[in-house]
């Protein structure tokens, strides 16, 4: 059994930390944790693309994390990268202080290695997408922006982990 200590050896805010700790090879899923909803993201094994995966809405906690718990077992994920809503300045802030507690008790279920990864802009940046190049409605980009600012993040880490490599 991992001790406090030891999990939170797996939970890094550096890139180069986070390419150390996992393995070469292997899906990592990314959450986009809100209030009410757990935007989710997933990339192949090769680590070449970033895919939305799913929306959860948040019930209870224990219900949020047997619903990833299942992705991370039917995907065969090997890591996670977690959203970190840092403020405009880079700052951690409330909204970002849930999200890293959030992250630690989702790890001590779930035991992976963890990036928690700045994404500060990608709600922003996807929804720009959606409507200047897309068109798409608020309808419609309610039920996939959570998930689209997941792969967003993922991609950029997919990016930076393929530079080191």
């Amino acid at each position: 059994m991992i001790d406090r200590k030891e999990l939170s050896k797996l939970i890094t805010y550096n890139i180069t930390d986070y390419n150390n700790i996992i393995p070469n090879k292997g899906s990592i899923l990314c959450l986009d944790i809100g209030s009410k909803t757990i935007g989710l993201s997933i990339c192949n094994s090769d680590r070449s693309i970033a895919s939305n995966l799913q929306t959860i809405i948040r019930t209870k906690f224990n219900n949020d994390i047997r619903i990833i718990k299942k992705i991370i077992l039917d995907y065969q994920v090997k890591s996670m990268v977690v959203g970190l809503p840092l403020d405009l300045n880079g700052k951690l802030n409330k909204k970002s202080q849930s999200v890293i507690r959030l992250t630690k008790e989702i790890n001590i279920n779930i035991k992976l290695p963890v990036l928690l990864k700045d994404e500060r802009n990608s709600t922003n940046a996807v929804t720009k997408f959606f409507i200047n190049e897309i068109g798409l409605s608020r309808n419609k980009r309610k039920k996939v922006i959570d998930s689209s600012a997941a792969a967003w993040v993922l991609e950029g880490v997919i990016k930076s982990l393929n530079n080191i490599n």
